[in-house]
């Protein structure tokens, strides 16, 4: 029989080569609570049909030559031949060099496929997305075996389940409400009952800033034979302001006769706001906060160049000291070049993708970037690094980024000279990193909003250093605060998850 279980008890079915595989599999997919068959594969064959349905097959494949292709199409086929209403969805993951078998797995029904490396995150919430669907098409297959009597609510049902969002109504070609679902009062605050008995509320909601193109919208969309969208705000019951994804087709019955609109509005204010975020990144990143100090190391190996270069062009020299001179410009140039990189890193940190890097190292190339701007400020840098830390699983650019931050931060907060002192350690399975200076602190009323974006106390200050920082690490699971008083310094604490990579 069919398992119908939640997806929390879904039952995963772990098809790999070896038991290392299906240990690290196990291990990242612990949380959610999911029960696990392994099979390698030279047991699919024999024991597959003694094990009970799984909900989902994952298929770990690791190898990239084009020879293994007939091993490979024996055990989706076998899977696949497993005598079940609702296909069992197969997840394939893939090393990189494994692309031959891309196309392939989903001519053989192949559900998804991953590409290691591959963060146990996304892992995780493909595989809820695929159990999420699996149910939607269980359901839909028991709602098909229902009696004829039913054969209207059905076509109603599908036509909803078919086009799911997250909040979904039905207009008839009439214009009368025909379905609203419940989620409506989470978004908006107010009941499915309530837009039922009033046709025009969700209009009446609508951010006043946006009135005018969603009547627009409304008015175009009579004669559209096509799927259309919009992205508008909204004024919830509460008085908050979220921001909706609107989605209308037509739709038609079985006959293909026209049955009105199905409209789709999804809040997608958590996007608005991270796509906002990256801007403020973006912006940030163009500022130039060293452009001063970068400039001054950029300028001292290009004086040395230049000072040799008019050496050996002008003044008569023997080999011995013409090779001397080369010498040193060969040194500032690969000095030069090793600046600039630095600050091509720093200049593009929100392109970079995930990868294994060491707190330290990053650490050291950031210290390099703003060691002269500190000096000059008459700051000591002290570090301290706890041995043999674990490896972070993380954008070294942004990283990189979020230190610079901080020591920029700790630099304008000490005008007359002082102390940073750099701390890293590991606890509990995370890496903390502490940034304490001697500055002026933080007054206590100020301490609530230092995260906000656009929040400064200082004149010349932008206010999104400190914001851009907090969001990339709550990004990757870790956390960011402040200890700070008025006259005695502040410490910033980073807190880090050590995450391996599947």
């Amino acid at each position: 029989m069919e398992n119908s279980s939640l997806i929390g008890d879904a039952r995963l079915l772990l098809l790999v080569n070896n038991s290392n595989h299906a240990d690290r599999l196990t291990k990242a997919l612990l949380p959610d609570g999911y029960v696990f068959d392994t099979l390698l594969f030279d047991e699919v064959v024999s024991k597959l049909n003694q094990l009970p349905i799984p909900d989902l097959a994952i298929l770990w494949f690791p190898y990239a030559n084009p020879e293994a292709l007939s091993a490979f199409e024996q055990l989706i086929t076998t899977v696949h031949d497993l005598n079940i209403s609702t296909p069992i969805p197969v997840l394939l993951i893939i090393d990189k060099y494994g692309v031959d078998f891309v196309e392939p797995g989903f001519q053989l029904g192949i559900s998804d496929i991953l590409t290691r490396p591959i963060h146990p995150l996304v892992l995780r919430q493909r595989i809820k997305l695929l159990l999420q669907a699996r149910q939607t098409e269980q359901a839909i297959t028991r709602f098909q075996q229902s009696e004829d009597s039913l054969r209207l609510e059905k076509e109603r049902f599908r036509t909803v389940a078919d086009f799911t969002f997250d909040w979904e109504y039905w207009l008839d070609p009439q214009r009368n409400l025909l379905y609203n679902s419940p989620s409506c009062q989470r978004i908006t605050g107010r009941s499915a009952s309530e837009f039922i008995h009033n046709p025009d509320l969700l209009l009446q909601i609508v951010h006043p800033e946006d009135q005018e193109m969603v009547k627009k919208h409304f008015f175009e969309i009579e004669t559209l034979p096509q799927p259309a969208t919009l992205d508008f705000r909204i004024i919830t019951k509460d008085g908050l302001t979220r921001w909706i994804g609107h989605a209308c087709q037509p739709v038609f019955d079985s006959n293909q006769s026209p049955a009105g609109r199905r409209v789709s509005n999804r809040d997608i204010t958590e996007r608005k706001q991270a796509e906002q975020s990256v801007l403020r990144a973006e912006r940030l990143a163009a500022m130039g906060r060293l452009t001063a100090s970068l400039a001054h190391e950029i300028n001292n190996p290009l004086q040395a160049m230049y000072s040799n270069i008019e050496l050996i062009s002008d003044f008569p020299l023997d080999d011995k000291e013409r090779d001397q001179h080369l010498i040193i410009i060969r040194k500032e140039t690969e000095r030069l070049i090793g600046i600039v990189q630095s600050i091509l890193d720093f200049a593009r940190p929100q392109h970079a993708k995930p990868q294994q890097i060491t707190v330290p190292s990053v650490l050291d190339q950031s210290i390099k970037l703003v060691q002269k701007k500190l000096n000059s400020a008459n700051i000591n840098i002290i570090v301290n690094s706890q041995a043999d830390l674990p490896m972070l699983f993380i954008p070294p650019g942004q990283l990189q980024q979020i230190f610079l931050n901080l020591m920029i931060n700790a630099a304008e907060h000490m005008p007359n000279g002082g102390d940073l002192s750099i701390t890293t350690c590991f606890e509990n399975k995370q890496v903390k990193i502490f940034f304490q200076d001697t500055g002026e602190g933080v007054n206590p009323q100020d301490l609530e909003w230092i995260f906000e974006p656009f929040y400064t106390t200082k004149p010349e200050g932008t206010g999104l250093g400190l914001s851009v920082s907090q969001n990339i690490i709550q990004q990757y699971g870790g956390t960011i605060h402040v200890q700070s008083e008025a006259k005695k310094g502040s410490t910033f604490v980073i807190t880090l998850p050590i995450t391996e990579e599947l």
